[in-house]
């Protein structure tokens, strides 16, 4: 069995009134239960109509399970009337998010910057 830690990571941090999820690793249905915790922690506490922002630039694969994280928590965000912003800048990333059609869909950015300052 994997060691799941090793795998993905999340860690939270508070950008004014957004909240910042930085993502690390590998997004799978073994993998994506602390991503689905973090993001529920972010979009209760963030301070709308500020975003909640999931960094996804240090992913190195993001399955099925991840893209269904992030329409589930995009939903959510807009009964809170606030956003889900994404960044991601590589194909690992994107490359699910255009085949899933979620690109279009969702608040994609290639930067932090970006997505903060959009």
């Amino acid at each position: 069995m994997r060691d799941l830690d090793e795998e993905m990571s999340v860690h939270s941090q508070e950008c004014g009134g957004a909240v910042v999820l930085h993502v690390s690793g590998e997004i799978d249905q073994l993998t994506v239960e602390p991503l689905h915790r973090e993001l529920l922690s972010a979009l209760a506490r963030v301070r709308p109509p500020e975003p909640v922002v999931v960094d996804l630039t240090e992913v190195g694969f993001f399955g099925s399970a991840g893209l269904n994280e992030l329409v589930t928590g995009h939903l959510q965000a807009e009964l809170l009337g606030t956003r889900l912003s994404v960044v991601a800048g590589h194909r690992e990333v994107l490359r699910p998010l255009a085949i899933s059609g979620l690109d279009e869909q969702l608040d994609v950015h290639p930067t932090l910057q970006a997505a903060l300052g959009a």
